[in-house]
């Protein structure tokens, strides 16, 4: 096969749906080398001033027809391709990670729905994100030729918004789960003793559900440990990041920021647990790194986490605050359960593997070939 692949979203600091495009890409060529690849790092209309921080695959079935162009060319040549031209490299299917819907002068194009929480929860988002992606899925329901879901509570909340559509209008689809990208073996000694909270500081990932479950922790726990929150910053977080300061002087809290794969592999093995009480996941990669990592999940008990963690985490309610402390506790004052919660997570996580997202994946594209 001819594969186009979208790496646009993967030229910036990244995110869950930056990662996934990434790690596809990557696992796609491991899987099947024999295939033809096309990474475009522009695309549509997500054009990035930059594109050396993308994802880069040095093999020979690998081309970048983007790789170091600059906006204003990436522009003129995507003005054209689908079009008046074919796209580079002449694929036969294409797959869309960032919500473009795009010409594709004949090729198959697979469009990738991560979650549909801007229909749902349109006050944890921008006007400006909402928009683009009710736009990019109402696109594609028109010129799509398949559709990806990361999750089965993904697909079931697309068809609770479209009944019927997929089937009515005889558009296949399949839900894949993703894997964790991320794993070291033998994280540094340390002695300090912390929580670890991780996902972009904004509304969908309910950190004023943490910040009140801490306040109660502190009362109540007889050794409390601060909370290290791993993370970027999100959209309409300036209530978040102004409670987050506060707690840092107090300090309960300590702010990372971003930071890189290999560090959060290492803060992984070292927290006391993960706390990711979010209101809405598409999958949900920080429980499914966790468990790869052996660390306890205290994580929500909705949308696709469940289908996630299975049995591993410790669920809670996000709309109650002390039901996170209550978990908290329960894992601070039981070593013994902790060491269950570690080795259960190791034991789920490998049900999960990038090689059987990508195998599955390339299932899916010659299913939507054949048609």
């Amino acid at each position: 096969m001819r594969i186009g692949f979208d790496v646009a979203q993967t030229c910036a600091e990244r995110a869950g749906c930056a990662w996934y495009a990434d790690s596809l890409a990557h696992a796609l060529v491991e899987v099947a080398p024999e295939n033809e690849y096309f990474l475009y790092h522009q695309f549509g209309r997500w054009i990035n001033d930059d594109t050396r921080l993308g994802t880069f695959v040095e093999h020979p079935s690998v081309q970048m027809p983007f790789w170091g162009i600059g906006p204003e060319r990436a522009r003129a040549l995507w003005s054209r391709s689908g079009t008046a031209e074919r796209l580079p490299g002449d694929p036969q299917i294409v797959q869309s990670n960032s919500f473009q819907v795009i010409p594709t002068a004949g090729a198959k194009l697979v469009f990738v729905i991560y979650d549909t929480s801007f229909w749902s929860y349109p006050e944890f988002t921008t006007e400006a994100n909402r928009l683009n992606c009710q736009y990019g899925v109402l696109e594609a329901l028109e010129r799509a030729d398949g559709f990806l879901f990361i999750s089965e509570s993904g697909r079931t909340e697309f068809e609770n918004l479209f009944p019927g559509w997929l089937e009515r209008n005889r558009k296949p689809s399949a839900a894949i789960p993703l894997a964790s990208r991320i794993e070291t073996q033998r994280p540094p000694e340390t002695t300090e003793r912390f929580w670890l909270a991780v996902g972009s500081m904004e509304p969908r990932k309910n950190y004023e559900a943490i910040f009140s479950a801490l306040d109660r922790y502190w009362l109540e726990s007889k050794n409390p440990s601060p909370l290290w929150i791993a993370a970027a910053a999100g959209w309409k977080n300036e209530a978040i990041r102004n409670r987050a300061i506060d707690l840092e002087a107090k300090g309960r809290v300590c702010i990372l920021g971003y930071v890189d794969e290999e560090r959060l592999a290492t803060l992984y093995h070292q927290a006391i647990g993960v706390v990711f009480p979010s209101w809405y996941e598409g999958f949900g990669l920080p429980v499914i790194e966790a468990m790869q990592n052996g660390c306890p999940v205290i994580c929500s008990d909705r949308t696709s986490l469940p289908e996630v963690g299975g049995d591993v985490p410790l669920y809670i309610d996000p709309s109650q605050p002390e039901s996170i402390c209550d978990a908290m506790l329960l894992l601070e004052q039981d070593p013994v359960r902790r060491q269950q919660c570690r080795e259960a997570g190791r034991r789920r996580a490998k049900e999960f593997s990038w090689d059987r997202t990508a195998a599955a994946t390339l299932d899916f594209y010659r299913r939507i070939l054949d048609e």
